[in-house]
């Protein structure tokens, strides 16, 4: 990617996300019936204060250099690559955060998910963003079970902090080798499973049945995993064994904004793709695979 192409993607990128901190997450929550609204002010309650300049800096920054950063610079390269804007899939886009991220940085977005109430408030944010940025981003929402067939293909396959609960992942990673444009990549994005603080908290939340039975308002039954994390090295097993072709894998220790540019580039960059290291301090990683 060129860096006059780099830096329009995180102009856009940076501006969309400058909006749900400045403008978007207390009047949304107004629009949002009772119950999505109270989860929604919890998933996004790490949020800078608007206002807080220092900090909204260094969200920017930590967040240009993580998955969602290396998923929107890779969006750019490939719109380049092809002359179009990539079709893009959000695998569990719960409340369609990345869903509109990626379609304001250039991609066609599809999210998926199970939840109605979920799709419901990414609808209402989608409307939100129409009304108030005057700007119609290229995303759908669909209620749909991802380990069973799909309805066409994709760039790009996305899935954050998901992976877990998706069961049996062997049928979603089938569909994702199928539905895969020549050229395209599944990104994930998720805890890095093997460090210790993850592992005893989510056997906390979870218990002893990891296999579990989500069933819709409409009473629709669908196999659903309960906090299953994979380590660095599972993830990478898993993925080869389903006909899949690792392409790139980071590991993310925390504090992504706090160095500057020269010092990132430098100190962190490198240490982060060598996955082998760090698997008890990582708290994220990032996967990408292709298929074989």
């Amino acid at each position: 990617m060129s860096s006059k192409d780099a830096g329009g993607a995180r102009g856009r990128f940076e501006r969309f996300v400058r909006w749900t901190i400045e403008q978007e997450y207390g009047p949304v929550q107004e629009r949002l019936p009772a119950g999505e609204r109270e989860a929604f002010a919890d998933y996004y309650r790490r949020l800078p204060r608007s206002g807080d300049e220092a900090a909204i800096r260094r969200y920017l920054r930590g967040f240009w250099r993580s998955e969602a950063g290396w998923t929107a610079r890779w969006i750019v390269a490939r719109a380049a690559a092809i002359g179009e804007r990539p079709r893009v899939m959000d695998a569990g886009s719960g409340f369609g955060t990345y869903a509109m991220l990626y379609a304001a940085v250039g991609a066609v977005v599809v999210g998926a998910d199970l939840r109605p109430d979920r799709l419901d408030a990414a609808e209402r944010r989608l409307a939100f963003h129409r009304e108030v940025a005057h700007e119609e981003l290229p995303v759908s929402y669909v209620r749909a079970d991802l380990t069973r067939e799909w309805d066409g293909d994709y760039d790009l396959v996305w899935v954050y902090n998901a992976l877990s609960h998706i069961d049996p992942l062997e049928a979603f990673l089938a569909q994702t080798r199928m539905h895969l444009r020549r050229g395209g990549v599944l990104v994930v994005g998720d805890i890095n499973g093997a460090h210790p603080e993850h592992i005893a908290r989510l056997n906390r939340l979870r218990g002893d049945a990891v296999h579990q039975e989500y069933v819709a308002p409409d009473g629709e039954r669908h196999q659903y995993a309960v906090e299953r994390p994979f380590a660095p090295a599972e993830v990478r097993g898993i993925f080869e064994k389903n006909g899949l072709r690792m392409v790139h894998h980071e590991l993310y220790w925390g504090g992504l904004g706090a160095l500057p540019d020269p010092a990132y580039r430098a100190l962190m960059e490198p240490l982060q793709r060598q996955w082998r290291l760090g698997h008890g301090i990582a708290r994220r990683q990032l996967v990408v695979a292709t298929p074989a």
